[in-house]
């Protein structure tokens, strides 16, 4: 069914103060001469619906901030945004107390977590689904996203799209994407069916690549999956349980040595023993070195010969010393001191000897007792220790021959299993391109009979041509590959301005009646044209044409409406120069809002 889309009121805030103009009519016409405003106002509706908007010198010199309220699908709703200071958001504000609820960006911005304006209508339109991917992606390609912005090019035609000096699908779309939006929304195209279509054939691609690179891992295999898996199990619980073993023999190990400890303290407690007995041994026997020489010196009769004199170094050896006399005075030594030097000389050599005796003794204790706790320590290595140490080598030697095979059979496994995902994921891929195949057959199943044909759509759009009378009878009708208007002679620019008027208002009439008549759309119910009397001209035959363009208009509206039992709102806002002469009772349908040079739109 067609989208309630409904402008109720227009606020407008500006330097000359507050003007609030009320829409909540079916059929709107606002008319006044030029430069009061018309345009301006059409543009107040787009602007809070974050779409561009060049404002004219007065309206962008005066305005402070345009608020519109609107009804979407029976909710109400405003949004505001301000000319002068932040018009990259609107406020989207509560109708009844004029709060802001929520602030939507303009614009996507990469560092926000607002909403934008435009999907958010598309989502109150319930139209969110529809525009955004899978959707657009299966009907427009990779990265693709349909806008507000260019569903709205449907809704709204411009003075230049109105006369034909800019193509009817308006600036935000592309022919691709107008063509798109127009299958969307009138129902030419099942969107669902396009999204399981491009579905299946993503699928299908898939699977071609999975069983590719299947076929070509199986190629380059040896040996069974299944028996690597086994041998890899058994190396693995090889490799397990000699580390159970070898963590057991460590450990029994750690318990042998810290018992043996007190036995490699007490031996390195006899070598540092046996060391220092060693050097008192030698101290000893140097002591009594000295001693035997002191007393060989005491025992000489006289002293020992000077060679030279200490003084001028001359040569002593040529005189004759006499018994018991100094070697270098000549004087007679005294017999009772050289005794006693003896005698102190004897007592010392004694002493010496005893204690080079003792040291000597003592070594050999200590040598003793050293060889005995070495004895000892190596008959406990022997028969302890040497053996688990033998045993730890040839564990671990075994662990890393295990852990060394394991990683090979994992390596050897490895193209086995990404085989084995890839099967897997075949598999899923398989039964997903069944379900969505089903998907398809259901969907056709459901869709047979009811699809829309673009024949409907141009017999309306003949109907409406054909009413209008138009001089010369241009041949216009619907381009099936553009879906945009065309006449016998090609493009609309081969016909006069108000031809191409009044052929532009027929094609979106069209789509308005075809919305009202079948239900069966999802286009938005809203129309906007901006000036068609002043584009088709003021002779008698154009002000002619423009009576019978209102007409009919109104007429078929009015028609498309009384014969649908359930006709969804709708709403259509006219914007021109004056109103031509029409009966009463289409004058009576009519709201209309008069724009002088007094009273003009902006304050």
């Amino acid at each position: 069914m067609s989208r309630d889309l409904f402008v109720k009121q227009v606020v407008i805030n500006s330097t000359g103060g507050v003007r609030t103009l009320d829409f909540a009519h079916p059929v709107v016409c606002v008319y006044g001469p030029i430069d009061t405003g018309k345009t301006t106002l059409v543009d107040c509706i787009k602007y809070p619906l974050g779409l561009p908007v060049d404002w004219r010198q007065v309206p962008s010199e005066r305005l402070t901030s345009v608020t519109v309220h609107l009804r979407i699908e029976g909710m109400d709703i405003a949004l505001r945004r301000s000319t002068i200071a932040d018009t990259g958001t609107v406020e989207l504000i509560s109708p009844y107390d004029g709060k802001a609820e929520e602030l939507l960006d303009v614009t996507p911005q990469p560092d926000s977590d607002r909403r934008v304006v435009g999907e958010a209508l598309l989502d109150l339109l319930g139209l969110s689904e529809l525009f955004a991917p899978p959707t657009a992606v299966a009907l427009l390609g990779n990265g693709a996203r349909l806008t507000f912005a260019q569903l709205y090019a449907l809704n709204y035609l411009s003075q230049d799209m109105v006369d034909g000096t800019e193509s009817v699908r308006g600036q935000a779309n592309t022919a691709q994407s107008y063509k798109t939006i127009v299958e969307l929304v009138l129902g030419l195209i099942d969107a669902e069916m396009r999204v399981l279509t491009a579905r299946r054939d993503d699928l299908g691609q898939t699977v071609s690549q999975f069983k590719r690179r299947t076929e070509t891992i199986s190629e380059f295999l040896t040996g069974s999956a299944a028996e690597l898996e086994e041998e890899l199990t058994r190396s693995r619980s090889e490799e397990r349980d000699t580390l159970t073993a070898l963590e057991e023999l460590k450990g029994r190990m750690r318990a042998v040595t810290t018992f043996a400890d007190p036995l490699r303290q007490r031996v390195a407690a006899l070598e540092g023993t046996h060391s220092r007995a060693r050097e008192e041994e030698k101290a000893a026997q140097a002591a009594l070195s000295l001693a035997q020489r002191a007393i060989q010196r005491a025992q000489q009769p006289g002293t020992d010969p000077v060679l030279h004199c200490p003084s001028c170094r001359q040569a002593l050896t040529g005189r004759v010393v006499p018994e018991g006399a100094c070697a270098l005075c000549l004087s007679e030594l005294d017999p009772g001191v050289r005794d006693a030097v003896v005698q102190a000389a004897e007592a010392a050599l004694a002493t010496a000897q005893q204690r080079a005796i003792e040291a000597a003794k003592t070594a050999g204790e200590a040598q003793d007792a050293l060889a005995q706790a070495r004895a000892e320590l190596e008959e406990r290595t022997r028969l302890e220790i040497g053996p688990l140490a033998g045993q730890i080598e040839q564990l671990s030697a075994a662990h890393a021959g295990a852990r060394t095979r394991t990683g090979m059979l994992e390596r050897q496994l490895d193209p086995h299993r990404r085989l084995l995902e890839l099967q897997r994921a075949l598999r899923t891929a398989e039964e997903e391109l069944r379900g969505v195949r089903e998907d398809i057959k259901t969907r056709k199943n459901l869709l047979s009979g009811r699809q829309t044909t673009l024949a409907e759509i141009e017999e309306q759009f003949s109907a409406i041509i054909d009413g209008l009378s138009l001089p010369n009878e241009p041949g216009a009708r619907i381009d099936h590959n553009s879906l945009l208007p065309k006449v016998r002679a090609g493009k609309l620019t081969k016909v006069g301005h108000g031809v191409r008027t009044a052929i532009n208002v027929a094609y979106r009439m069209t789509f308005l009646s075809h919305a009202l008549v079948t239900g069966a759309t999802d286009l938005p119910s809203l129309l906007i044209i901006d000036s068609p009397r002043k584009n088709v001209g003021y002779g008698d035959e154009d002000q002619q044409l423009i009576a019978r363009l209102y007409a009919h208009f109104l007429d078929h509206i009015a028609g498309a409406r009384s014969h649908t039992p359930h006709a969804r709102p709708h709403q259509v806002i006219i914007v021109d120069n004056d109103l031509p002469s029409l009966p009463p009772h289409l004058r009576r349908q009519m709201h209309t809002i008069e724009l002088t040079r007094d009273n003009p739109l902006v304050p």
